[in-house]
């Protein structure tokens, strides 16, 4: 029976995820023995299932890299990283951010599963120029897993809210979805400060005057933004009694409990949505998206949503911006963009965003789009791991590592304590390789790649 391990980092976003490849790994064999737990939780019960195949998190920082590399170590498990979060961007700082500025052996994670050709393309070039990978052949574009609209629409009825969503639609002729994501409207100067906005500075009392009115102005810009753009839909809410408007808040905006938004619970044709929803739910029973340039104008385009794009006239790459979306306003015109809201909005197809969907997602106009299946199919017939060597340095390093030490004295309490098993056997081989290590790193002139 072939074992699998899913470990993953944020329940939220990637849960769902690993659900539909289960089922789909399932539709393969019934022989598989397929668990999942947190990351970080979930090493020891990892080194006790030796999985044959361990499905992770990109190892983009030491902490993980480190547990990853004696994980693999003591199973000898295929490894596969699997990217769940975010889309990319492809300035140089943005792809070192990405796949992190740790180092690790390149025979650690066998194959790397990535969403679309220009992240594949991009950021697999920079895996193999930082030593993080064998060969870029091992790179694999798939696709995303929320964009697999058949599967997705089937996740949306085991959330409690779905039946109140659709029923509460149903009053309206027409419903219009509203992106929101103004948290730096309430945000302090200290708030900034914490977020990053000030660079490296070290202290919020060494902030120039100059430094304070910077963000000032910033949290000025997007207050006044907020308004208009909420004003907005209050005011075409009055006008259409017979429309819906689900405005949907940001994440952040909920769990920071802002309570700008409050002022909309009085208008009977609008429904604030201020619990972590997927966005696709809400998509499915929309007929127009509004956005402030929203990364969720791709996933609109995708499930043939036409968006209107409020803006900024001094925004910066306006060009392309405005490419972006079927129809566009700048935050002023007020009037043109009640009049578009009052007639039938229509789904245009638009060469950027398609574009920027393949690019990112593989995604395709009129083309099957499958990318669980895909993921599923690498992760079921991964079968041969690369061999991490005793005296590659990165593995000693990960061995003699804060982590490495975890697991060791983990091995070490339970060979004590328990009494003579296959268990107990297995930890003492498992603590002898380890030990082993470390005195070749002790060894000058034994530590190589």
């Amino acid at each position: 029976m072939k074992k699998i391990m899913f470990l993953y980092h944020v329940e939220e976003r990637e849960y769902q995820i690993i659900e539909m490849i289960k089922s789909q790994l399932f539709s393969y064999s019934e022989k598989l023995d397929i668990r999942v737990g947190e990351f970080y939780h979930s090493i020891k019960d990892t080194i006790d299932f030796k999985p044959d195949v361990i499905v992770s998190i990109p190892p983009r920082d030491c902490y993980s890299s480190n547990y990853l590399t004696v994980l693999k170590l003591l199973t000898k498990a295929v490894v596969i990283s699997m990217t769940t979060e975010g889309h990319h961007t492809f300035e140089d700082k943005i792809v070192q951010d990405v796949i992190g500025f740790n180092s690790y052996s390149p025979k650690l994670v066998d194959y790397y599963i990535m969403w679309g050709a220009k992240t594949s393309n991009i950021l697999g070039r920079k895996l193999f120029e930082t030593g993080k990978v064998t060969n870029r052949k091992r790179i694999k574009t798939t696709g995303y897993a929320f964009y697999d609209l058949e599967r997705t629409r089937k996740l949306f009825t085991d959330y409690p809210a779905y039946p109140e969503i659709v029923n509460w639609a149903k009053q309206y002729s027409r419903i219009h979805l509203v992106i929101t994501g103004f948290s730096p409207a309430d945000w302090s100067v200290q708030d900034y400060f914490y977020l990053g906005f000030f660079g490296e500075q070290k202290s919020v009392s060494k902030l120039t005057e100059e430094q304070i009115q910077e963000a000032l102005k910033v949290k000025e810009r997007y207050t006044l933004f907020r308004d208009k753009y909420i004003n907005d839909i209050i005011s075409v809410a009055e006008q259409m009694p017979d429309t819906g408007f689900f405005v949907k808040l940001h994440p952040v905006e909920i769990s920071s409990k802002i309570r700008y938004y409050e002022k909309l619970s009085g208008y009977k044709n609008i429904y604030v949505v201020s619990t972590a929803l997927p966005v696709g739910m809400l998509l499915s029973i929309a007929d127009t998206m509004i956005h402030y340039n929203s990364t969720c104008n791709m996933e609109a385009y995708i499930y043939s949503v036409p968006t209107i794009l409020r803006f900024l006239a001094q925004d910066s790459n306006l060009e392309n911006i405005l490419k972006e979306s079927a129809y566009s306003y700048e935050i002023n015109d007020r009037e043109g963009f009640v009049n578009c809201l009052q007639n039938k909005c229509e789904f245009r197809r638009l060469p950027m965003t398609e574009k920027k969907l393949f690019d990112l997602f593989n995604w395709k106009m009129n083309k099957k789009y499958k990318p669980v299946e895909k993921i599923a199919s690498y992760i079921f017939n991964a079968k041969k791991s690369q061999h991490l060597s005793c005296f590659d340095k990165e593995v000693i390093k990960a061995v003699g590592s804060k982590e490495g030490e975890v697991i060791e004295e983990w091995l070490l309490y339970r060979f004590f304590e328990g009494k003579i098993s296959r268990k107990m056997l297995y930890d003492l081989t498992a603590l002898m390789k380890l030990q082993f290590i470390k005195i070749i790193g002790k060894l000058e002139g034994f530590v190589h790649v």
